[in-house]
């Protein structure tokens, strides 16, 4: 009987050392994959990685235009980066004409360039270095920020799917009402609908009611820079490490966690809440400290992001951000 229970025992130990090892070379290949391919990398000079380099930077111009009181002459920095990506763009042998995402950072620039002009501001940097790029405009485009009425905006919540899908967007902008928990309750409800792996629902949100709360995490969250002092609660979503059980499995807490937010934002959407989604992918230290500050988020849970929320106000404004062509996403054979 002994002998066999050490058999037994020592077969247990081999399964766990085989499992530890296959969990540390999957991460390992993670490793070697996204260091080979992430943008970062001066060998990585693809279209797609030029292209998502020129769309986040993008991004951080039409965001600044969407803020209720952005800083006074922003973004002449970010602006002529963004030339300079562009440039990058061009020199790789790619072309302008083909590419949305440059086409929209052109349009974006424009916009932005109009932005400060009506304000009294000229970046000349930014209007010589852009005068060359000014052939490829797409006039019949709306590029930067958009005004919305709340009234009309409702009217397409309420009306069919694609009209109420549409009608979300990433806002920055807050009205000073007080988040009615009711509300917050009603939206979780339908996010639950969100599919997970095997019906595991791993993901969880936590609504922090204290201000002081809500205050410090915004000082550690990343992406709210200007509009900070108008988010009126954070959403921390979460996903249970203890779900999953294999290598394979390693990133599912990710999936499901992003899968179960764009159905939170949507059902926040319905019922009159603006949102705006902060990636966290931050290092150990920072997501202890978050945890510090909510207290009441254990060990095996992963912070998976953040969502910033408030109701609309009557009138507000969001960036364009351009989608891509569907022949570019959506890939038939």
């Amino acid at each position: 009987i002994k002998a066999m229970n050490i058999i037994d025992f020592l077969k247990e130990q081999k399964k766990w050392t085989v499992s530890k090892y296959k969990l540390w070379k999957a991460y390992h290949s993670d490793y070697e994959e996204y260091n080979h391919w992430q943008y970062h990398n001066p060998n990585v000079k693809t279209q797609n990685a030029l292209e998502a380099k020129i769309l986040r930077q993008t991004h951080v111009i039409e965001k600044g235009m969407s803020l209720s009181h952005p800083r006074e002459k922003f973004g002449v920095q970010k602006a002529l980066e963004l030339l300079d990506f562009i440039d990058e763009f061009v020199e790789c042998g790619y072309d302008i004409k083909d590419s949305v995402p440059v086409l929209n950072a052109l349009g974006v620039i424009k916009a932005y360039l109009a932005y400060h002009e009506e304000r009294g501001f000229k970046p000349e940097d930014v209007l010589v270095r852009f005068e060359k790029y000014s052939e490829y405009l797409l006039t019949e485009e709306k590029y930067g920020i958009v005004e919305v009425n709340k009234a009309d905006m409702e009217k397409k919540v309420h009306s069919s799917f694609p009209e109420f899908f549409m009608s979300r967007h990433s806002v920055r902008q807050f009205s000073e009402r007080t988040i009615d928990i009711e509300d917050i309750k009603k939206a979780v409800k339908l996010a639950m609908k969100a599919p997970s792996a095997c019906n595991r629902q791993s993901c969880k949100a936590y609504f922090y009611q204290d201000k002081d709360v809500n205050k410090e995490l915004g000082k550690l969250i990343a992406g709210n820079t200007g509009f900070d002092g108008e988010v009126q609660n954070y959403i921390v979503v979460t996903s249970d490490m203890s779900a999953f059980y294999d290598p394979f499995e390693r990133n599912q807490v990710y999936v499901d966690g992003g899968i179960f937010t764009m159905a939170l934002v949507e059902a926040l959407h319905y019922y009159g809440i603006a949102s705006c989604i902060l990636q966290n992918g931050e290092y150990k230290e920072k997501n202890l400290k978050f945890k510090e500050i909510c207290k009441n988020i254990p060990e095996n849970e992963k912070i998976i992001l953040f969502i910033a929320i408030g109701y609309y106000k009557d009138n507000f404004t969001y960036a364009v951000s351009h989608r891509k062509n569907l022949e570019d996403v959506l890939i038939i054979r």
